[in-house]
């Protein structure tokens, strides 16, 4: 079976259309449809679902989508390294960025080959920790804490909380299970932006790390917590051993460029 054949396959799930993938991969949207029919007859049984909306893939096909991306990902390593070994420097790398909720799905799922992201990482992945954001309270101006130069957990719960929806809420509940404590969640929101706005407007208080805080931001104040919480951001990858050449490049220039 073709490896061809694969990526158009997982480029048609990706975009969800044909024609879109025939420009990803520069090919005709007849001749990505050719291979996709002739890899289904390899199959035995159909792989894409074909309707008016685009193209989405069997129940059948769903489990071997995961298999197809480690292949492709291994030829586009095996093709790095010989070209390494030959003197000539080439690579392709996908790396999700800090931030988004879908990362570890992205990995896990081979979407991506590094992930920008927080511990925990996914099982059985490496983490190359590159730096410790500090988690700082955030309150109105005005706020009864606003005046401490470091403000105790244990005071900050007896207000009420606005948090990020689940899955993006992990540095809030890393300090609030550390100090043993329940906050009132008197708000979900998604965004930091909408977060510090709410705050700003006298509607709650909250943990937030630093990176993620605006130089400037109206009416709130930011303090430090009398225990010093940090998140640890870094790199994560299935195997530094196993990396492309691409992805120790990736590494290597990271590291460098934070002085690490």
């Amino acid at each position: 079976m073709s490896i061809l054949k694969y990526s158009a396959f997982l480029k048609a799930v990706e975009y969800g259309s044909l024609t879109k993938a025939a420009e990803a991969l520069v090919y005709t949207q007849p001749g990505i449809s050719h291979m996709i029919s002739s890899l289904e007859k390899e199959m035995g049984f159909p792989l894409l679902i074909r309707g008016k909306d685009g193209v989405f893939p069997t129940e059948n096909a769903k489990p071997l989508i995961y298999y197809m991306q480690q292949i492709v990902s291994a030829d586009e390593t095996l093709k790095e390294i010989s070209c390494k070994i030959r003197g000539i420097e080439i690579g392709s790398l996908r790396v999700g960025a800090f931030n988004s909720a879908s990362v570890e799905e992205w990995l896990t799922n081979g979407k991506i080959d590094i992930g920008l992201m927080s511990m925990p990482v996914p099982e059985n992945y490496d983490f190359i920790p590159l730096y410790k954001d500090t988690i700082l309270a955030v309150l109105p101006i005005e706020h009864p804490l606003a005046g401490c130069e470091k403000v105790d957990p244990a005071d900050l719960v007896k207000y009420p909380f606005i948090i990020p929806h689940e899955g993006g809420d992990e540095d809030v509940w890393q300090v609030m299970n550390a100090e043993k404590l329940n906050p009132e969640i008197k708000f979900r929101i998604k965004g930091d932006m909408a977060t510090l706005s709410m705050i700003g407007q006298n509607l709650g208080v909250s943990l937030i790390p630093e990176l993620a805080l605006p130089f400037r931001f109206d009416n709130i104040v930011t303090k430090p917590l009398i225990r010093d919480h940090c998140r640890i951001l870094g790199l994560a990858i299935r195997s530094i051993k196993h990396a492309s050449p691409a992805a120790e490049e990736f590494i290597s220039i990271t590291k460098e460029y934070l002085g690490i």
